[in-house]
C-alpha cells in the first residue's frame, strides 16, 4: 500500500515537473563568433517530377505566358527576390536515369524519354542543360548538378564536366560551340550520384565508395575552377552509411549529402491540432541527425573541412485530391513556415559542418516555395520564410543558447521556441525565433553578450488558423507583416511570441568585444619562414625538426629559392589589421597547411592533396595580431596562397602592406 501511495505521488511530482513553465531566455555571444552562415544553406532543389520544370520553371519560347528565353518571367522575378544561391538539377530520382547528351542540340532534334520514376510521362528534353544554365543565369544562382552513376557511366560524366566547364579545344567544347555557348559555365558543385542507396542503385556502402571514388578520379578541374564534389550521404538516419563513407573514402569529396524528410501521411492543409504537433515534432529529429551524423565526421575529419549537404529535406504529405499521385503536388501551409524556420534556424547553428541544403522542391512539388497554374503564380508560406531569413546569407553565426518552455500536446512535449542569430556586413544582428505552440504566446528574453543594441525592427508570419496557406483564389492570406511587439530593456530584448509565428528581428548597434590586438614595437615589413626537410602524409611537429634554411617573405608564398619536394616551412609575424570587425581567411595550398592567428588554430588544410581552400572567421580588433602558416610540400603539384576578406570588402591575397 505504502508502494502505491509513493508511486502515485511519483506519478503527480513528474506530471507537475513537466508542465511546470520554463522561463524562456536566450543568450546570443556576440563573443564567441567563429562561423560563417554560407548563403548556400538557403539553396533549393528543381527535379523533373510534376510540374516542377515544364509548367513551373520553363514554358518554352513560343508560350503566350511571359517569358525570357523560355522560362517564366514572374517566376524567375520571384526567385531573384530570395535570392537563391544555388539550384539542384536533374534530380532526384531522376538524375539516374538521365543522359545530358539527350538534353543538347535542336529542340526537334532531341530524342523523347519515358520518366520512369515519377508517373511514366514521355519528356521530350526541351528543358536540358543550356536551358539550366540559362535559368540560373537570369536568377544570378550557381548550378548545382547531380550525375548519372546508376545507370551512366564514368566517360559519361567525365564528359558533361568537360563540356561545361572546359575552354581548351577538344570534341566536347567543339560540341558545345556547336550548340551555341562559346564560354564555359565552371560549375563548381557536382553530385556523384543520388540516393545511390534506393533508387539511384540500391548499393551497399562500401560498393558505393568504390564507385563515387573511381567517378571523382576522372572528374577534372578545368582551368581555374575546382570542384565541389559531393558524395550520395545517408538515408536519415542510417549511420552506418556515413561511418563506412568516411572510412573509404576520407575527406577526398567537398560534401556528403543527407536526405530527411518531415512526412506525414495527410493532408497538407486539413489538420487540426494533433497533426500539428506531430509535424513539429518530426521536423526537430533535424538537429538529432545533424548532431549524430556529424559526431561521426568529427571522427574522420575533425575541422570540419568536409560539409554535411542536407541537399533533400521538407514537408511530404499526401497529395491534393484530384491531381496525379506521382506529381507530389501539395499545398502549403502556415505549418509548413514553421518547419521551414526550424530547419533553417538548426541549420544555421550547425555551420561549421551544414555548408549547403536545398529544400524540395522550388516549384509544384511537395514543400515549394512557388505554386503555378496556368497564368497564375502564388508564393507559399515556405517562400515568405525564405525572404525573411535571406538577412542570414553569408552572415556571421552569433551562438546561442536557449532555454525554452515546453509545448506539451497530450502526453508528449517538445521545446516551444527555436532560435538563431546572426550578424551582416553592416554590423547589424537578425534573430529569427519561430514559437512552435499552437496556442499560447510566449515571453522570451534574449540577453547580448557583446553587442550594445540602441533599435530594433521587427517582421512577423503567422495567422488565426493553423491551416492558413495561399491559394490561386487567396493568394495572399499569408503575407509577411511588421512586428513590434518587442521591447529593449537594459541590454536585453524582450520579446512576445505569438502563437504558431516565425520572427526575424533587425538589431541595430555596436559590438563591444574585448581588445585582441598585441603591441607591436619597431615593426619591419614582411614574414619570417623557416625551411624544414622530410616527407610527410600530414603537418609534422616543426618544433621537434631541425631548421635547415631561414629567410624573409613579403607575403605567404612558396620562396624561389626554396626546393619544390619533400619541405616543410613555417611563416611567423604580424598581421596589421586596419579595421575592427570580422575577418574570413581563406589557406589554398597543395599539399597540407595551416594557419593560426594569436593562440586560435582558424584554418586547416591538412593532408597530402591537390590544390584545395579551408576558409575560417575571427573577429579582430584593430591592431597587430600574431600570424603562423605552417605549410608541406611532398611532390607533384605545388602552391600555397593566403587570401583574406573583411565585413566591407572583397576577398584579396593578404597584401604585404599589412604583414
Amino acid at each position: 500500500m505504502k508502494r502505491k501511495t509513493f508511486s502515485i505521488i511519483t506519478a503527480l511530482f513528474l506530471t507537475a515537473a513537466l508542465y511546470a513553465q520554463t522561463e524562456n531566455k536566450a543568450i546570443l555571444e556576440a563573443t564567441k563568433m567563429k562561423s560563417k552562415i554560407s548563403r548556400f544553406v538557403y539553396s533549393h532543389f528543381s527535379e523533373h517530377l510534376g510540374h516542377c520544370i515544364y509548367e513551373g520553371l520553363w514554358m518554352g519560347e513560343n508560350s503566350p505566358i511571359p517569358n525570357n528565353k523560355g522560362i517564366r518571367t514572374d517566376v524567375a522575378g520571384a526567385l531573384k527576390q530570395i535570392k537563391i544561391p544555388a539550384l539542384r538539377w536533374p534530380g532526384g530520382c531522376f538524375a539516374d536515369e538521365y543522359h545530358w547528351k539527350d538534353g543538347i542540340g535542336p529542340k526537334n532534334e532531341r530524342p523523347k524519354m519515358i520518366n520512369t520514376n515519377w508517373g511514366g510521362v514521355t519528356e521530350d528534353n526541351s528543358f536540358g542543360t543550356h536551358e539550366f544554365l540559362e535559368l540560373c543565369d537570369q536568377l544570378g544562382c550557381e548550378a548545382y548538378i547531380s550525375g548519372n552513376i546508376g545507370s551512366g557511366t564514368v566517360q559519361e560524366m567525365s564528359q558533361w564536366v568537360e563540356y561545361l566547364n572546359s575552354d581548351n579545344e577538344s570534341p566536347m567544347t567543339d560540341l558545345r560551340k556547336a550548340n551555341g555557348r562559346e564560354k564555359s559555365w565552371g560549375v563548381k558543385f557536382w553530385g556523384v550520384g543520388n540516393e545511390s542507396w534506393g533508387c539511384g542503385g540500391r548499393m551497399k556502402p562500401g560498393y558505393y565508395s568504390d564507385q563515387a571514388l573511381q567517378y571523382s578520379a576522372f572528374l577534372k578541374n578545368h582551368g581555374d575552377n575546382r570542384l565541389k564534389l559531393i558524395a550520395v550521404g545517408p538515408n536519415s538516419a542510417d549511420y552506418k552509411w556515413t561511418e563506412t563513407l568516411m572510412q573509404e573514402m576520407g575527406i577526398r569529396f567537398w560534401g556528403l549529402a543527407l536526405h530527411y524528410y518531415t512526412s506525414l501521411n495527410a493532408s497538407a492543409t486539413n489538420f487540426a491540432e494533433d497533426e500539428w504537433f506531430k509535424v513539429m515534432k518530426s521536423t526537430l529529429f533535424m538537429e538529432e541527425l545533424i548532431s549524430k551524423h556529424s559526431a561521426i565526421m568529427d571522427q574522420f575529419d575533425p575541422f570540419n573541412n568536409m560539409a554535411l549537404v542536407v541537399d533533400e529535406w521538407g514537408t511530404w504529405y499526401q497529395v491534393e485530391p484530384g491531381t496525379n499521385p506521382r506529381f507530389l503536388f501539395q499545398l502549403n501551409s502556415l505549418r509548413d513556415a514553421l518547419v521551414t524556420g526550424i530547419n533553417l534556424n538548426i541549420f544555421n547553428n550547425h555551420c561549421n559542418r551544414i555548408k549547403m541544403t536545398a529544400i524540395a522542391q522550388i516549384v509544384n512539388v511537395l514543400q515549394s516555395v512557388i505554386l503555378t497554374q496556368g497564368e497564375k503564380m502564388v508564393l507559399t508560406p515556405t517562400y515568405h520564410v525564405f525572404d525573411m531569413y535571406k538577412v542570414h546569407h553569408d552572415a556571421f553565426l552569433i551562438p546561442s543558447s536557449l532555454e525554452s518552455d515546453n509545448y506539451i500536446y497530450e502526453v508528449d512535449t517538445v521545446p516551444a521556441l527555436n532560435i538563431s542569430s546572426s550578424l551582416d556586413q553592416n554590423g547589424k544582428i537578425h534573430i529569427s525565433v519561430c514559437n512552435l505552440h499552437a496556442q499560447k504566446t510566449e515571453d522570451l528574453t534574449c540577453q547580448l553578450k557583446g553587442y550594445k543594441a540602441s533599435s530594433i525592427t521587427g517582421q512577423i508570419l503567422t495567422a488565426d488558423k493553423l491551416n492558413a496557406h495561399n491559394s490561386f483564389d487567396k493568394p495572399n492570406t499569408l503575407t509577411i507583416q511588421p512586428f513590434s511587439e518587442f521591447s529593449l530593456d537594459e541590454g536585453n530584448i524582450e520579446v512576445k511570441m505569438p502563437p504558431h509565428s516565425v520572427v526575424v528581428l533587425e538589431v541595430t548597434g555596436n559590438l563591444n568585444i574585448p581588445d585582441n590586438s598585441v603591441k607591436v614595437n619597431n615593426a619591419k615589413p614582411g614574414l619570417k619562414y623557416s625551411m624544414y626537410k622530410g616527407s610527410w602524409y600530414r603537418l609534422p611537429d616543426f618544433t621537434k625538426l631541425n631548421i635547415q634554411k631561414e629567410g624573409t617573405v613579403p607575403v605567404v608564398e612558396y620562396p624561389e629559392e626554396v626546393p619544390v619536394n619533400d619541405i616543410g616551412l613555417v611563416f611567423s609575424g604580424f598581421i596589421k589589421i586596419e579595421k575592427t570587425g570580422m575577418y574570413v581567411f581563406t589557406l589554398a595550398s597543395d599539399d597540407g597547411s595551416k594557419k593560426t592567428i594569436g593562440e586560435e588554430m582558424l584554418v586547416s588544410n591538412d593532408g597530402r592533396h591537390a590544390i584545395n581552400e579551408v576558409e575560417g572567421s575571427i573577429f579582430l580588433h584593430e591592431g597587430y595580431h600574431p600570424i603562423t602558416v605552417e605549410f608541406f610540400q611532398a611532390s607533384g603539384g605545388c602552391g600555397l596562397q593566403l587570401f583574406m576578406q573583411g565585413i566591407e570588402s572583397d576577398r584579396v591575397i593578404v597584401p604585404e602592406n599589412i604583414l
